[in-house]
């Protein structure tokens, strides 16, 4: 519940952004992003109070730290002199994570965490670097599903790591899952995380994500005119069927 200040924002180039926020809460006006800032943050957290699964992906156990030895949750493209660079001790991280926890489950009592660890290698802290950083993870990770009824694992990480073991499933850079890996994990997930009832209709709204992809060679052709109407049909019968399911844009497309 707390508030952003202007003593929690820098300056850089003429463009004020906060070390705690993601890149796109950036702006010229401190105000206007302290503003945003202070906005999302109240969101988030209405959100999570209401939610029933969060799903957390750690990335990697090195830390940037400011000089005030304050973790840098995004650098900025500042330079790197500003920061300490160091790996974080597990008992470090089961401390933040631990409280994280505390706080989520006092917070909303009914919300089922699922932690993942990322799958991309983080090159540029070295081979080595990276592997004793996924290393403490896991552990780290292992150690809070034991601990923890709230939280749950899924293996992303060895699903990529080692089920997959080509690099004919990363992308150019040889670091990044491609889609084929992706859709992989994704597969393994829905198998594993979502009931059935739950994955035909998420199928049935993919057909209507597809079809507004499409681009039509010919647009005022019968045939395209047919497409629309059916997949209009398919989006109402969907809407009147699951009244959460949110397809305003869906059928205003498909109306034309």
């Amino acid at each position: 519940g707390r508030e952003w200040t202007r003593e929690d924002i820098f300056e850089q180039g003429g463009i004020w952004q906060s070390f705690d926020f993601h890149g796109r809460f950036a702006s010229a006006d401190p105000e206007k992003l302290l503003g945003s800032m202070n906005t999302s943050h109240r969101e988030a957290r209405a959100f999570l109070g209401e939610a029933k699964w969060l799903v957390l992906t750690l990335g990697s156990a090195w830390a940037y730290l400011l000089p005030g030895g304050e973790v840098a949750a995004n650098c900025h493209k500042v330079p790197a002199d500003h920061f300490t660079r160091r790996l974080l001790s597990q008992e470090e991280m089961i401390d933040g994570l631990e409280g994280l926890l505390e706080h989520l489950r006092q917070h909303n009592p009914g919300l089922q965490v699922i932690l993942t660890i990322s799958p991309v290698r983080h090159i540029r802290e070295g081979f080595i670097e990276n592997n004793r950083s996924k290393a403490a993870l896991i552990s780290v990770v292992h150690h809070l599903v034991d601990k923890y009824e709230q939280a749950n694992y899924f293996p992303a990480y060895e699903l990529v790591i080692d089920d997959l073991r080509d690099y004919r499933f990363f992308a150019e850079d040889m670091v990044h899952p491609n889609y084929l890996a992706t859709r992989y994990v994704w597969e393994k997930f829905a198998g594993a995380m979502i009931d059935e009832p739950s994955r035909s209709i998420m199928e049935e709204v993919n057909k209507l994500h597809v079809a507004m992809a499409h681009r039509p060679m010919h647009p005022d052709a019968p045939a395209h005119h047919e497409f629309l109407a059916k997949h209009l049909r398919l989006a109402l019968d969907l809407a009147e069927r699951f009244a959460r399911l949110d397809l305003a844009r869906h059928i205003v497309h498909f109306r034309g």
